[in-house]
């Protein structure tokens, strides 16, 4: 597996991105490279009983790069993501 320096930081900026675009009251996140499909790994605080709950997303590298700049790849984990992190609670607006 070939992995640069600069993939890395690009599908952490999305991924913080499209984090903080859901509006997550409070998070924490690493990605992990792991050949083809890269884990996203989200400790978020939770909506029900005010604890952490810990997220592992199954992400596609190419489509996590991708979304950098392609809005509608970008829009795609958006909405994934918006399911499966359902149970975080979200900042008081």
């Amino acid at each position: 597996m070939s992995l640069s320096i600069t993939d890395l930081a690009k599908a952490r900026e999305t991924a913080n991105a499209i984090l903080e675009e859901l509006q997550l009251n409070a998070y924490l996140f690493e990605v992990e490279p792991k050949n083809e499909n890269w884990e996203l790994k989200i400790e978020c605080a939770c909506e029900v009983d005010g604890g952490w709950e810990m997220v592992t997303l199954k992400v596609p590298k190419q489509m996590l790069l991708d979304s950098y700049d392609d809005h509608s790849a970008k829009q795609s984990l958006l909405e994934y993501w918006k399911k499966k992190l359902g149970d975080c609670k979200l900042r008081e607006t």
